[in-house]
């Protein structure tokens, strides 16, 4: 079996990232989809509930996509363990 050079913090900022960028794309798709219901029915843009789109997607994403991003600060190449 093969031996990754991976520490589990690596995994997780990995982990974190994936989550993150998944977060955002359904941030990004929400937002286009209610633009697109502006043009094909004449209704309000956002309203109520859906106003909850950009703190939750928006900053959920945003907030794990940089805790990923700081989990990965150390994985540096060259930096594995010493034997």
């Amino acid at each position: 079996m093969a031996k990754l050079n991976l520490r589990q913090h690596e995994f997780i900022g990995l982990f974190l990232i994936f989550v993150g960028a998944t977060w955002l794309g359904f941030a990004l798709y929400g937002t286009l989809l209610a633009a697109n219901r502006l043009l094909l029915a004449n209704v309000p843009l956002l309203v109520g509930k859906e106003l909850l789109i950009f703190p939750i997607f928006y900053g959920l994403g945003a907030l794990l996509f940089v805790l990923g991003g700081i989990e990965l600060r150390e994985a540096m190449p060259g930096k594995g363990r010493r034997r």
